[in-house]
């Protein structure tokens, strides 16, 4: 079974999202009209969810991976409000992307916010798509957020097929040094399981035959869930 990026687990349900998170109860639902509202005008397949924001940076790494997500978009001021038993939080969304930059480095991750000027936000400006005022949100940057999302999973689903053709050229016997050490990077992006004792051909060869059927399970399934311009 192949872990990929978006939480590929072996079934037959796989929907790339668009998350929202904040802990504004009024403000997430709203957002998630809007958005969900206009992606269904573009007859696109993606989906729209939102939640309270997690109590633990750490919790958020396995949550994107099992929902297949897509693209971010949250409050800058996250620690602010409760829900039910839940929060606040102690944290920001200036210090929540740096932490999710450590897994998911080129995911886009948006900030809709009423508080686009403070310093600490302005800081971690290049590790946005785009901050956006609430004020301002709306089928401009949805475009926006939309085009990003294609471009993500477009370029998994490229890295993917390189994967599969490193995989096979080295399998044959033709695969150069460099090809090993590209194959080893995309495994880590990809989070591909990938044997770090392969030695041989034989044993490049073992390893392919075990994956090349999720390969192409996973690869059918993003072409699938691109959604359309």
């Amino acid at each position: 079974m192949l872990d990929l990026r978006f939480g590929y687990q072996g079934n037959d349900s796989f929907m790339a999202k668009i998350a929202i998170v904040d802990d504004n109860k009024e403000q997430r639902e709203t957002l998630k009209i809007s958005l969900s509202l206009y992606l269904k005008k573009k007859n696109t397949s993606l989906e729209v969810i939102d939640i309270f924001p997690f109590k633990s940076f750490d919790e958020y790494f396995p949550w994107i991976e099992k929902q297949e997500i897509c693209v971010l978009i949250f409050d800058e001021r996250l620690q602010n409000d409760n829900q039910g038993d839940l929060g606040p939080v102690g944290y920001r969304g200036n210090e929540l992307v740096m932490k999710i930059r450590e897994r998911f480095k080129d995911i886009p991750i948006f900030t809709v916010t009423a508080h686009i000027g403070d310093a600490e936000l302005q800081e971690k400006f290049n590790e946005f798509e785009y901050i956006i005022t609430r004020d301002d949100f709306g089928e401009k940057y949805i475009d926006i957020i939309l085009r990003a999302s294609q471009r993500y999973l477009t370029e998994n689903q490229k890295e993917l097929f390189l994967f599969d053709e490193l995989t096979k050229k080295i399998a044959a016997g033709n695969g150069r040094d460099e090809d090993i050490e590209k194959l080893k990077a995309l495994q880590l992006k990809l989070h591909i399981p990938l044997s770090n004792d392969l030695r041989d051909r034989e044993d490049w060869l073992d390893e392919y035959e075990k994956q090349i059927k999720a390969l192409e399970d996973i690869k059918v399934k993003l072409e699938e869930k691109i959604p359309a311009k």
